[in-house]
């Protein structure tokens, strides 16, 4: 378990997911320009492996441990940062 778990909003989620994605995915424009519904393998041909790089940076930035079971249902930003901003709710309660 990671000790950088920090109390943030789901605003401050996709923020930091959309840097990420588009960091991993080398995407030219801002960050905050990438569209939550856009998907990840048709609109910015990425597989699996960069999926699997994405949900470890997550892990490692977020404190934010994403199963790779399953993952291929985070198709586009908008799930990956939904899936992930309950995930965070979730282990404030735990």
């Amino acid at each position: 378990m990671s000790n950088n778990t920090v109390a943030l909003s789901s605003d401050q989620i996709l923020a930091r997911i959309q840097v990420i994605v588009a960091e991993e995915l080398e995407l030219e424009g801002e960050p905050t320009e990438i569209d939550p519904a856009a998907h990840f393998v048709d609109d910015f041909d990425a597989d699996s492996l960069a999926l699997i790089q994405i949900l470890a940076r997550i892990d490692k930035e977020l404190g934010i441990s994403v199963p790779v079971e399953g993952a291929e249902n985070l198709t586009d930003l908008g799930t990956l940062a939904t899936h992930v901003t309950e995930l965070a709710s979730g282990a404030k309660g735990a």
